[in-house]
């Protein structure tokens, strides 16, 4: 049943508002993506890091790196945070947390903190090549 102020407006020709429900369960499943992208770039990079166990250039070291990054708990809230005030699609909010997230560290004087920027945005790289797999 259509309240008398909802009918009001489709009379004026104003589009009924979206169900928050449908919105909802929009972000749940871009959530669930995301969340799922994560599992698989860490069950990805623990492959990797079983391949590598004799590795003496220090692949090793970045693939650790990588997994720590991938499982951050700041990381993961700052996607989750986006998709949900700004009902975008996982793929965009992994991209705008790994651009913010690389802005803060160039501007960064530490050697250290700059090259984590790159192993951000290979992680960002990661994260979206597994999203655009579960794509539907």
């Amino acid at each position: 049943m259509i309240s008398l102020a909802k009918s009001n407006n489709i009379a004026k020709g104003e589009k009924p508002a979206a169900s928050s429900g449908i919105i909802m369960s929009q972000k749940a499943k871009e959530k669930n993506r995301f969340l799922a992208a994560q599992q698989a770039a860490e069950a990805e990079i623990t492959s990797l890091q079983q391949l590598n166990e004799t590795d003496k250039e220090g692949q090793t070291e970045v693939l650790a790196i990588h997994r720590e990054l991938v499982n951050s708990l700041s990381f993961s809230n700052s996607v989750m945070t986006f998709i949900n005030k700004n009902n975008v699609s996982a793929e965009a909010a992994v991209e705008y947390t790994v651009n913010e997230i690389v802005s803060m560290l160039v501007l960064l004087e530490n050697d250290y903190m700059r090259q984590r920027a790159v192993n951000i945005k290979e992680i960002g790289n990661r994260l979206l090549r597994h999203l655009r797999i579960t794509k539907t």
